[in-house]
């Protein structure tokens, strides 16, 4: 139970493991990409989209209604706000092409975020922070009118090769033999 919700355990271990990770990744390489590239402007993090219903609003008032809509509305990475532009940020490391797809659902529910009320004069540039792209994430990104920024720290670079690595023979078979072995000494 967690503020008055059930809450239920994800059946598979290792996915659950697994977008703990992603988050966690992601959520690191944000923070180090918005630090470094827009340190001098308002960064909002996790900012929640969309209307929040104007009938939650007479009946709890204003403040009250964004934070119970929230759990009901799309979040987005962060937003930066430049004097001539509110730039729209998802980061992702996995589900690459997710975080590209979020991004023009996102810039149509600006114009109705009580949050960025202040930033709605502003045109919205899309940005897509990846630590790794290729040709057709680049295709897809310019159609999409959406600007991908490459952004790999040091430390990222393993997680990157664990995850073009995961799916080679060498991986499987040392996973293989990971598993015989929690078997046998009866780990799981």
């Amino acid at each position: 139970m967690h503020n008055g919700v059930t809450m239920s355990i994800v059946p598979f271990k290792e996915k659950a493991v697994g977008s703990r990770k992603s988050r966690q990744v992601e959520t690191r390489m944000l923070a180090e990409y918005l630090k470094e590239t827009y340190s001098k402007y308002t960064v909002i993090s996790k900012v929640p989209l969309g209307k929040v219903p104007e009938e939650l609003m007479a009946e709890v008032g204003y403040k009250r209604a964004l934070g119970m809509s929230r759990p009901f509305r799309p979040e987005i990475d962060a937003v930066v706000a430049l004097p001539g532009a509110l730039i729209l940020i998802e980061a992702k490391v996995w589900r690459i092409v997710d975080g590209l797809a979020k991004l023009p659902m996102y810039q149509s529910l600006v114009p109705f975020t009580p949050e960025l009320r202040q930033y709605r004069h502003l045109q919205t540039i899309m940005e897509l922070v990846v630590a790794w792209t290729n040709d057709n994430l680049e295709i897809m990104a310019k159609n999409a009118g959406v600007r991908v920024r490459v952004f790999c720290p040091p430390w990222i670079d393993e997680v990157v090769k664990a995850q073009h690595e995961y799916w080679t023979p060498e991986y499987r078979a040392k996973r293989e033999e990971k598993l015989k072995l929690r078997k046998l000494y009866d780990l799981e």
